[in-house]
């Protein structure tokens, strides 16, 4: 059923990279890859802006991870230079061999830029879907990520992460989807 899903996703993916291109953002491990294409619509020098996120995270054991998403995100304040706060909703579509599970999940980001290392980041951000909000064979479903990041070219961002997304399921188990660092890499057009 999921797979279905799944090529719905990648279909707005292609549609999607055809309009516009910015961002995108590739990273991996030995048993999961995260394809991520990252387009802005709104933006607002000083106060940021609002993108959509559409990707999928693909595991070793055959689990697929569909995301859709929408950020808006901007300047923390002006007492905290190199300081990004963004909040979010985010579709997620899960298919794994024990379940299925589709979430509406909210969340938030905090990106920090030494202002004398500006080419270095530290980025964290949470999203999480309570039982309202997760439907089919789910009960509750997170997301968390970590990563350092450094910006070698201008258009060009590589870094190392850390990711665990995993979910309540209605039946009292858990499903771990994806648990583990990463290597990423970043282009923007």
């Amino acid at each position: 059923m999921f797979k279905r899903y799944a090529l719905f996703l990648g279909l707005v993916l292609m549609t999607t990279s055809a309009v516009k291109a910015d961002t995108l953002d590739l990273n991996l491990n030995n048993d999961s890859v995260q394809l991520l294409y990252i387009s802005p619509f709104t933006s607002d020098e000083g106060l940021g802006g609002a993108s959509l996120e559409v990707g999928m995270v693909y595991t070793e054991a055959d689990d697929y991870l569909g995301i859709i998403g929408l950020d808006i995100k901007g300047e923390a304040g002006s007492g905290s230079p190199g300081l990004i706060a963004g909040v979010g909703v985010r579709g997620y579509g899960v298919g794994t061999n024990r379940a299925d599970i589709g979430a509406l999940a909210i969340g938030g980001l905090l990106q920090y830029s030494p202002p004398s290392l500006s080419r270095l980041g530290i980025v964290g951000q949470i999203y999480y879907s309570p039982e309202i909000l997760t439907f089919m064979d789910g009960e509750h479903l997170q997301s968390a990520e970590f990563r350092v990041e450094y910006k070698v070219l201008t258009q060009a961002v590589v870094y190392l992460g850390y990711r665990n997304i995993d979910a309540d399921l209605d039946n009292g188990g858990s499903i771990d989807i994806d648990d583990g660092g990463h290597l990423g890499l970043r282009f923007m057009f």
